[in-house]
């Protein structure tokens, strides 16, 4: 596979009520022209939970999604195929669908991201992950305070207790973190470095990697993905192409920076100065 940031992949899981009979969406959308739908087409899986395909996105039940008010109706999880990143608009129509028919989220829905990295190296996703550990605090307050620290199915790989915040991202707790996945010598040791009750179920989540390399679980679940949970639901394009951009310059960045290095245990890096150092390495690569 080509290093372009144009040739690799992405894919969403878009966590929704839809508010409208599922297989009448359904059916709508694929009844528009290719044109309007920017050739994409979804797959209506009338009693499963939402899964991969390689040529139509996947419109599913979620039984994660809680209503807690009106006009929540019909929990679905949509999950796409998987599209390149030059071609990120094609997401637009299905987004415009389901705010044509009035698609609502609310704190129990989540937007997940997957970037694929069946090309890279356990050492190049190694320095992914150590980034995204380093600078957990910035990325947290890309999101509302919901999202931030440890989101149901998107926590934390450390404790974060949020009256002393400080604490949680102090240079040593960090670097005992970063030890821990720099001591795994396999992809079944690294996904199992996730602390949490389940290692799928963190912000930076490498399952699908895991399976992919270990031929390991279901050939549906082997996607070959970095997945990124931390993003709260969304139906607001906007803020899905700002989020995918994200994590896919994060991908496309870290594993080229010198990043897997231990934190200085003498001076503490500011809040300020991490976030000017995370958008520099974005900036410097791209």
């Amino acid at each position: 596979m080509s290093n372009s940031i144009t040739d690799r992949t992405f894919g969403i899981e878009i966590e929704c009520f839809l508010n409208q009979d599922r297989e009448i969406f359904v059916n709508d959308f694929n009844a528009l022209s290719s044109y309007a739908r920017n050739n994409q087409k979804i797959y209506f899986a009338s009693s499963s939970y939402g899964h991969w395909r390689d040529d139509k996105w996947v419109l599913g039940y979620d039984g994660t999604v809680r209503a807690t008010g009106d006009n929540q109706t019909s929990a679905i999880e949509l999950t796409s195929n998987p599209i390149k990143f030059s071609e990120l608009d094609n997401i637009k129509p299905i987004i415009k669908q389901l705010n044509n028919v009035g698609a609502t989220v609310n704190k129990s829905c989540g937007f997940h991201c997957h970037i694929d990295a069946k090309d890279l190296s356990i050492k190049d996703v190694k320095k992914i992950m150590i980034t995204y550990l380093i600078y957990e605090e910035v990325i947290a307050f890309m999101h509302p305070y919901s999202r931030r620290w440890n989101a149901g199915y998107a926590a934390s790989t450390r404790s974060v207790n949020t009256s002393e915040i400080d604490n949680a991202f102090r240079n040593a707790t960090t670097n005992d973190l970063i030890k821990k996945i720099r001591r795994a010598s396999n992809w079944e040791r690294l996904f199992l470095s996730c602390s949490g009750y389940d290692p799928r179920y963190v912000k930076l989540n490498i399952k699908g990697l895991y399976q992919y390399h270990t031929r390991s679980g279901a050939p549906s679940g082997r996607t070959g993905t970095i997945e990124f949970r931390q993003h709260g639901g969304t139906v607001d394009s906007d803020k899905m192409i700002n989020w995918i951009s994200f994590c896919y310059q994060m991908v496309e960045s870290a594993r080229f920076a010198k990043c897997d290095a231990l934190q200085s245990s003498i001076r503490h890096v500011s809040f300020s100065r991490k976030k000017r150092r995370l958008f520099d390495k974005f900036r410097k690569r791209l």
